[in-house]
């Protein structure tokens, strides 16, 4: 999605569509149940060993079902939701989207909603919990390193967010301090550190039993926001955020 300055982030659209972002009653009741048992295929996939007529037989069960799924399908992959305490969910991101099977499954502990559109910004603290399986491996019994960068873009992108400003990933540094093994709950956190024009700039850590084993800074950039229309500032420039 974009607008005439460049591409929107999911919470400058979000601010954009107002009351008509639908409630999070809009999702089917059946659509996490399909998101787990795909992951557990996935995962099924990865570590599977039978033979081959039995993947060939397991590969065309599974043509099957997606030409089912294919008989109605968005025109894009987005789904925005806001909670009624206000937080913004994007359901289909990769990042975290909890209808996106590809996506981690990151569970948001603490997750503030964040203030109201033109309100200054607040201080803002993400907390998340997260199992990688066998998926998500890099090493043996370790999890890839652009997975955990993945995940913590994203969580670090829901602090900038929870503080009440938004952007697009502009910048992203990662520092591996000690494996992250699969298969183990592991605490990922993110936090606002501050803005300066259009750039937020965030902090982050993924850690296992406390000890820190990924460290990340982020800087995101918010889309340049159209002047008034009206005849008082015809021919000023566009305010940065």
């Amino acid at each position: 999605m974009s607008d005439s300055s460049g591409p929107l982030s999911a919470a400058r659209l979000a601010e954009q569509m107002g009351d008509a972002l639908p409630g999070p009653e809009s999702l089917p009741p059946s659509a996490d149940e399909l998101v787990a048992r795909t992951r557990e295929l996935v995962e099924a996939v990865v570590l599977t060993d039978v033979a081959d007529d039995l993947r060939a037989e397991a590969a065309r069960t599974l043509a099957r079902v997606a030409d089912t799924l294919r008989v109605e399908q968005r025109e894009a992959p987005l789904w925005l939701v806001r909670h009624p305490d206000g937080r913004l969910e994007s359901l289909l991101q990769a990042g975290s989207g909890r209808l996106n099977p590809q996506a981690p499954p990151i569970e948001w502990i603490e997750r503030p909603a964040e203030p109201p559109a033109g309100a200054e910004p607040v201080p803002a603290q993400v907390r998340a919990r997260c199992v990688f399986t066998a998926a998500h491996a890099g090493s043996p019994s370790r999890v890839h390193g652009g997975v955990l960068a993945a995940a913590l873009d994203e969580v670090l992108g829901n602090a900038v967010t929870a503080s009440g400003v938004s952007g697009l990933t502009v910048s992203l540094t990662v520092s591996f301090k000690g494996a992250t093994p699969v298969d183990t709950s592991v605490e990922l956190v993110g936090r606002y550190a501050g803005h300066e024009g259009r750039k937020s700039y965030a902090t982050g850590e993924v850690l296992v039993g406390g000890a820190v084993v990924v460290e990340a800074s982020a800087v995101y950039v918010a889309a340049r926001r159209e002047p008034p229309t009206d005849d008082r500032h015809a021919g000023h420039h566009e305010e940065e955020r």
